[in-house]
């Protein structure tokens, strides 16, 4: 029997150092029809892009639904990889989002043991967070924010005993008249 192992590199990419990788926020405007998330999906997948969230939703246009993703990897990769999601027939736009051009947030969902309702309750308002499921046995919190205020508040509850955590993913808009 003959152990294979699968390439680390990607094919075209083994120039590029690992140092150089960054976060990159991509928008797209992709048709709603079946399979069109699939192809685009299917595009990141074969290209082996390290996504870090990938969030999907209805955009404001009739039949066209907004996906962003945020993957780890070098400008050069990035690019290309623009390019080839381009060239998908069902993607209307797709745009490489920078951080000063973005307006990025994030939404979680916290169940915390209620050892303390009130004092958890109003340690979810000085991050901006409220209640929106209280139980003889959990308080379930809804914030929002940067990814770095989210983290910084479950690790704030900690002590709490955190049953569950759902995060939304990044989402992002271009600041002022930028598309889409």
């Amino acid at each position: 029997m003959t152990n294979i192992t699968a390439p680390t590199n990607r094919s075209g990419q083994s120039e590029i150092p690992q140092t150089s990788a960054s976060s990159h926020t991509l928008v797209m405007l992709v048709e709603d029809r079946p399979a069109a998330v699939d192809r685009v999906f299917g595009l990141f997948r074969r290209r082996r892009a390290n996504m870090q969230t990938f969030t999907l939703a209805p955009s404001g246009i009739a039949d066209v639904v907004r996906i962003t993703v945020v993957v780890d990897d070098s400008q050069v990769a990035v690019d290309q990889l623009v390019e080839q999601i381009r060239k998908v027939v069902d993607v209307r736009e797709v745009v490489n989002l920078q951080s000063q051009q973005a307006v990025t947030h994030e939404l979680a969902l916290i169940k915390v043991n209620a050892t303390n309702t009130h004092e958890i309750i109003e340690l979810g308002q000085l991050f901006g967070a409220y209640a929106v499921d209280i139980t003889s046995e959990t308080v379930t919190l809804e914030v929002t924010g940067s990814e770095e205020k989210i983290a910084t508040f479950v690790g704030r509850l900690q002590p709490y005993g955190i049953r569950e955590v759902a995060r939304s993913g990044r989402v992002a808009m271009a600041r002022g008249a930028g598309e889409p």
